[in-house]
């Protein structure tokens, strides 16, 4: 291509052509440098404000670990107490000893005491029933008493299908009396198993 001649022109064709020039080189010198630097300088800066908003969402949880601590504490203290009032054993001997101790002290006379096997979660629901019958002789008052502790154990105790009938020798003891003292026991949820992937050899 023949080089480009200005003789001849006027001075301001010359001024012109090199304007065109300086803005075609300070384009491409802003396309291949400039643009570039300021999409990284963008991006660090992007960067460095996530940084920031995760250190300080850090700092935040470190001022409130003392919180969160103390909240770990009062769900521990709240399931210790749950556990007693549904505990996840049986306990037999401490049923027992709790039992004995009220018929002792009410004067009966212990016919019948039977735990029958622990039945079954119904459903959904986190528990299981264990009705445990209990058959006494003693007075009709200190039975009403001996229900009234029984109802304010830690432990939940429903008392149920009470039959009272009068012994036939009304000496010390006017009564016989038959109940069902129902207990409950915390059922751990079990884990659903693992369904095998398609293929998989069993």
């Amino acid at each position: 291509m023949a080089g480009l001649s200005l003789e001849g022109k006027p001075w301001y064709v010359g001024l012109i052509i090199g304007l065109v020039l300086a803005i075609a080189i300070v384009g491409v010198v802003l396309y291949m440098f400039i643009n570039p630097m300021d999409d990284q300088i963008r991006a660090a800066d992007a960067q460095l404000k996530d940084l920031d908003t995760k250190i300080e969402q850090g700092r935040s949880a470190q001022r409130k670990l003392p919180q969160f601590r103390e909240e770990v504490n009062r769900l521990k203290v709240e399931l210790k107490k749950l556990r007693s009032i549904l505990p996840s054993t049986r306990n037999t001997e401490e049923i027992i000893k709790k039992i004995k101790a009220l018929v002792d002290a009410g004067n009966f006379t212990l016919r019948k005491l039977t735990f029958p096997k622990l039945a079954a979660a119904q459903g959904s629901d986190p528990y299981a029933e264990w009705p445990i019958s209990v058959s006494v002789d003693g007075r009709y008052h200190n039975l009403a008493t001996l229900f009234n502790h029984l109802s304010n154990f830690t432990r939940i105790i429903n008392v149920e299908q009470i039959s009272i009938a009068a012994l036939p020798m009304q000496t010390d003891r006017t009564i016989t009396a038959d109940f069902v003292a129902k207990t409950f026991v915390y059922v751990e949820p079990k884990e659903p198993e693992a369904t095998p992937a398609k293929g998989a050899k069993k």
